[in-house]
């Protein structure tokens, strides 16, 4: 078993659950606080920074080591939690029942979660309250329902807040996660194809397909979207329309679509689009 020292930056110490200690079998991430002659002391990183303590038997595999290549002070790892006395306040780890892919799923997830956190920090500066504030009041709804909160980040800034509506988060605050979410998460881009089929038997029908084909690409930048299109052959075109949300997308390629048909018909021609992906 190699050392399983992170450090990298901190989750501010906050619950990211509503519940106050974790369940016996589940993965959690901690920092070593002490290391003692038979064991170590860990602060919970998602739970506020409440204490536990994995024995020496839970980390080494062999008494011929030393607990300090396993632990470092100051370093994280990734625990499963073996007993939990609520009444008593007392919390067991394992390091040792830790399985490779378990360790790297379960950091990815609190990668997740810390930026989440860091976004949760720059609304609370903009509501005057404090992060925690904003965890009792919308932060344990998501992590219930997501299971992380970088998730509703994301939904945020596809334009999806459905999620955050029926959990009953007020308006104001939705208001703000999409504000953040649109500023702060880079969307991947989205793409719509379609093939136009335009003709126009005037003498200068050229002219005027082409006046139209530029009239699409100009309306679509209007629309906050990119619009390209490509001759594949008269009298089809290729037709890529590209952004950041996809509902934005859906409905800028109707739109589009629509301008391209009826300045089509106007000018004494016809046209069609179909979708092709």
């Amino acid at each position: 078993m190699s050392s399983a020292g992170k450090k990298s930056a901190q989750i501010p110490m906050v619950r990211l659950y509503r519940r106050q200690y974790p369940e016996v079998g589940e993965l959690v991430v901690g920092t070593v606080k002490s290391i003692e002659e038979h064991g170590a002391y860990i602060t919970l990183d998602e739970y506020g920074g409440v204490e536990a303590y994995v024995p020496i038997n839970e980390v080494l595999q062999s008494w011929f080591r030393n607990i300090r290549d396993y632990l470092k002070v100051g370093s994280k790892a990734v625990f499963k939690v073996i007993r939990v006395d609520p009444r008593r306040g007392l919390i067991d780890l394992s390091l040792r029942r830790v399985r490779d892919e378990e360790r790297e799923r379960k950091f990815n997830t609190w990668k997740r979660n810390l930026k989440a956190i860091k976004l949760m920090e720059i609304i609370a500066q903009k509501m005057g309250v404090s992060v925690g504030k904003l965890m009792e009041e919308a932060g344990w709804s998501i992590m219930e329902y997501y299971g992380d909160l970088y998730s509703a980040f994301e939904d945020a800034a596809k334009g999806n807040v459905d999620p955050l509506v029926k959990l009953g988060i007020r308006r104001e605050l939705i208001d703000e996660i999409v504000k953040v979410a649109n500023e702060r998460i880079e969307r991947p881009k989205v793409t719509i194809v379609g093939v136009l089929r335009m003709i126009n038997l005037r003498p200068n029908g050229i002219e005027y397909i082409r006046k139209i084909l530029d009239n699409a690409v100009e309306e679509a930048r209007k629309l906050g979207v990119e619009a390209k299109i490509y001759v594949i052959g008269p009298p089809r075109y290729r037709i890529e329309v590209t952004g950041n949300n996809p509902r934005h997308v859906e409905e800028a390629f109707e739109k589009i679509s629509s301008l391209l048909i009826n300045e089509a018909k106007a000018n004494g021609g016809e046209a069609s689009v179909s979708r092709s992906q």
